[in-house]
């Protein structure tokens, strides 16, 4: 089990650096855990693999944007950290059961910067 202390790091570091390749063994460091001890103990502790839950992090940031903003999928990959869209489009559907150009359209279809868009695109 990890301390407190080390979950709150653990988690602060990743969430700070959503959009950035942080390794997880630069967590670890943090933390002042070997590699190998720290995801057995993160695991334990919250439940699922640090890796896994980074990712699931930068899917609730990735969703956050769809939603507030009209960016671009490929902008909205690279400001949550994933390599490129494809990468990011197969983690997004893995996590969420659609793609994020259909999980945006069936969510953001009374955002008001949608309609301000869709009014832009007939005109």
């Amino acid at each position: 089990m990890l301390a407190p202390w080390q979950v709150s790091l653990a988690m602060r570091t990743m969430r700070r650096n959503l959009g950035r390749a942080v390794s997880i063994s630069e967590v670890a460091s943090l933390c002042r855990l070997s590699l190998c001890y720290f995801v057995r103990a993160f695991t334990n502790t919250v439940g699922i693999a640090p890796y896994a839950w980074f990712v699931q992090q930068r899917i609730v940031c990735a969703k956050r944007l769809l939603t507030d903003t009209a960016l671009p999928l490929a902008q909205v990959a690279l400001e949550c950290g994933f390599s490129d869209q494809a990468h990011f489009t197969k983690a997004f559907a893995k996590a969420s059961g659609l793609t994020p150009a259909k999980w945006r359209r069936e969510t953001c279809a009374s955002c008001a910067w949608a309609a301000l868009a869709e009014d832009h695109i007939r005109i």
